[in-house]
């Protein structure tokens, strides 16, 4: 089969496009997808740039890693027992990706049959492998994490991005008032046609004066910050008194001590969805299975919407990696397999 590889460390380069032997059924409760289409998510960027980290690996048996953390096909062959999936049926997962844990940049993929889920029935196989990353954090974000109900403000950072405007929607959906912050008109745009009220330009804009005139109180509810670093730090002001932020990017914590967010009271949550996938907790890994079929039902009755900006061929994955790393993506971007080989 065709994958893409990589064997080292760096930049959008290091990944190859080469011929490498199809995975087999080697337990019982394997599932052998044929993948249609894999999302492009930064985790993958980032694994690219850096290499997974420790915990993350498997045992390098491999000498190689196709990266790739979640995807869309048609389930080609099953184990023995494996009675939930049967041949020719389409399917999406989050899977892999991580180190040696081959993840969906590739014509096959083995899953394990707990993890998949039937992919969106009114969704083509590209438009559903740009959902399971993007939904699964929106989901722990604001179902799990910050538990946000009607009649709440809510503030959404990034919200023209992958997660962000999957966020939008779900808030919109649970009764909240929904702001967002963007940096362009376009972005603006796509923010409230998938249900922002308030669209901030944080380049222009005091994001603080802003955000208090409309919600008439000192900061949101709930702030959703995916985008880290200083914006996680400038994130604790824009939280109303007893309200929640939720972080989902890795980030330096606001320099002194804990005054502030110990004075107003606030939680102060994380994302992070591969924990359960890279320490082997079937558990979680079955509660986001469950999320996947929820967020299904929820497309297929038209509630949910994913904006995909382009798809790529397999073989042209290393200028879709460039353009994610440039910021040159509004909502989604996946590659597409050719099936010819």
């Amino acid at each position: 089969m065709f994958a893409v590889i990589a064997t080292t460390c760096g930049g959008p380069e290091v990944l190859q496009y080469r011929d490498v032997p199809k995975p087999r059924i080697t337990h019982p409760w394997d599932v052998l997808v044929r993948v249609r289409a894999a999302g492009v998510n930064p985790g993958d960027c980032q694994n690219r740039q850096f290499g997974a980290p420790q915990y993350a690996s498997a045992d390098g048996s491999s000498g190689f890693s196709i990266l790739g953390m979640d995807g869309s096909g048609v389930v080609e062959e099953v184990g023995d027992a494996v009675d939930n999936f049967a041949r020719g049926d389409e399917v999406w997962y989050y899977d892999g990706g991580y180190s040696d844990r081959h993840g969906s940049y590739a014509e096959y993929k083995i899953v394990n049959g707990h993890y998949l889920a039937f992919k969106p029935r009114t969704l083509s196989f590209a438009a559903a492998a740009a959902l399971p990353v993007v939904a699964l954090t929106a989901w722990e974000a604001i179902v799990q994490r910050a538990a946000v109900h009607e009649g709440q403000f809510v503030l959404v950072h990034g919200a023209a991005g992958g997660v962000g405007h999957i966020s939008v929607q779900l808030a919109a959906s649970r009764g909240a008032r929904v702001a967002a912050t963007v940096s362009t008109p376009s972005k603006a745009e796509i923010a409230r046609a998938y249900g922002a009220e308030l669209c901030i330009d944080y380049r222009k804009d005091d994001v603080a004066a802003t955000l208090n005139r409309w919600t008439g109180k000192n900061g949101a509810d709930v702030v959703l910050d995916y985008v880290g670093h200083e914006n996680f730090v400038n994130s604790f002001g824009l939280v109303a008194p007893y309200g929640t932020l939720v972080n989902a990017v890795v980030s330096d914590w606001p320099q002194g001590n804990n005054e502030f967010a110990e004075y107003n009271n606030l939680s102060i949550k994380f994302v992070n969805i591969g924990w359960p996938q890279v320490s082997n907790d079937h558990k979680g890994r079955l509660r986001q299975t469950r999320i996947l079929r929820e967020v299904a039902a929820l497309v297929d009755e038209g509630k949910l919407r994913v904006h995909l900006h382009r798809t790529y061929r397999l073989d042209d994955l290393a200028e879709a990696h460039r353009a994610l790393d440039a910021g040159e993506v509004i909502g989604r971007i996946v590659v597409e397999m050719e099936q010819e080989h």
